[in-house]
């Protein structure tokens, strides 16, 4: 067993939480309940990771905005869980016109290595390949919303895993978000679950 296996095992998505109940807002600070200030119930999966835990990979219901629609996707064929987010970006713009924010629940320090991983797959999606395009970006939640890694993935037709690993150039604190901006095609994107790390360049490996 892998992993992402044992990960996926610890962390199955809570179906009522993903459908029914808002994420913490990212201007109400966290209490830490211990040394990462992880909430205690996602300690198991931290302790899985050889990196260390920065989100709640059992939660979808992210904050998200822009000209784009959101609707819960349940089917037992979803790997991760047997739920995904559809994303259905209306108007083609600049990549930022248009995305969903992952909130980090543990401070990231410059110099530090982080890591997304996270399953997807395009519905649909207005390309040249017919390949949905997003942008990774992991950056403060507030103006000038300066950030760091930028990088552009192709989404294919199937579900997959998909990385993106950078080195932190400031430190993410109470604020920090990985954003996931869709607005660079009108397509239509389902992302499942998530999971963002310190310390390692993949979550797979």
């Amino acid at each position: 067993m892998n992993r992402l296996t044992r990960v996926l095992a610890a962390a199955p998505l809570a179906l009522a939480i993903v459908a029914a109940t808002p994420v913490v807002a990212q201007d109400e600070p966290i209490e830490p309940r211990n040394t990462r200030g992880l909430p205690e119930e996602l300690q198991a999966i931290d302790d899985i990771l050889v990196g260390g835990l920065l989100n709640d990979p059992t939660r979808l219901d992210w904050d998200f905005y822009g000209p784009l629609d959101r609707e819960t996707i349940t089917d037992a064929s979803i790997p991760g869980g047997g739920v995904a987010m559809r994303y259905d970006m209306r108007e083609r713009g600049q990549a930022y016109i248009g995305g969903a924010n992952i909130p980090l629940l543990a401070r990231v320090r410059e110099g530090e290595r982080i890591t997304l991983g996270f399953y997807a797959r395009t519905v649909s999606a207005v390309t040249d390949d017919n390949k949905g395009k997003v942008r990774i970006r992991f950056q403060v939640d507030r103006e000038p919303y300066p950030g760091f890694g930028d990088t552009v993935l192709d989404i294919g037709e199937e579900w997959a895993w998909y990385e993106v690993t950078t080195i932190a150039d400031r430190d993410l604190r109470r604020y920090g978000i990985v954003a996931m901006q869709f607005g660079m095609a009108r397509q239509t994107i389902e992302i499942g679950q998530a999971i963002v790390v310190t310390g390692t360049p993949t979550i797979i490996g």
